[in-house]
């Protein structure tokens, strides 16, 4: 789904599981190497540009500062939240009040991945791409269920994209009242960088 330059991907898991316990919350980011990105020319002509009135080159200067700083940047997902239903567009989220859920009602997420990869083609579209794990996890942090690619997404454009949200949503079914994690693990098709997000729940 794409409204102006923001895209968005809905999925659904339905999962008959049978664990005990889980809590916490965590956001893991995987460490990139550090490299010192030379932004200084661009940020040296976008303030040349600007105190000369010519507003378009500082824009265009300080978005290829941006964009290289994003290539070095891990990935990051702010925010990353519960939510009382699906995104129809970039920001268009409401904050779920808790986070207890009976057995089969959805659990809306919602995400904005942000510092992926985002290369130009041959053809000259863009084309960022990651894929997403599910794990379900115990209280001590064991997993008991997972599914690897549990989404896969390419998203060519025709022009760069950055502000791209994600509604992911799962249900449990027919498991015990009690106290679970679910997590996502972002991986950019376009470089080594993966993000961990986790979010604790509770099933009555």
């Amino acid at each position: 789904m794409m409204n102006n330059s923001r895209q968005a991907a809905n999925l659904t898991w339905d999962a008959l599981l049978l664990i005990l316990l889980a809590s916490g919350c965590a956001l893991t980011l995987t460490p990139q190497s550090a490299q010192a990105v030379d932004i200084d020319a661009l940020l040296t002509r976008a303030g040349t540009a600007q105190k000369s009135g010519d507003h378009m080159t500082s824009i265009d200067a300080l978005e290829q500062a941006l964009d290289k700083v994003r290539v070095e940047a891990p990935l990051s997902a702010k925010p990353f939240l519960l939510v009382i239903g699906p995104a129809k567009y970039f920001g268009d989220y409401a904050a779920r009040a808790n986070a207890v859920f009976r057995s089969g009602e959805a659990q809306y997420f919602y995400m904005e991945p942000k510092n992926l990869v985002n290369p130009r083609t041959a053809a000259g579209t863009y084309e960022p791409a990651f894929d997403v794990d599910l794990q379900i996890l115990t209280k001590a942090g064991q997993v008991v269920a997972s599914q690897d690619k549990f989404a896969s997404f390419q998203l060519p454009t025709k022009s760069p994209v950055q502000d791209i949200f994600l509604n992911l949503d799962v249900k449990l079914s027919g498991v015990p009242p009690g106290e679970y994690q679910v997590r996502f693990v972002l991986r950019d098709a376009n470089s080594k960088k993966t993000l961990t997000v986790t979010q604790p729940i509770t099933m009555k």
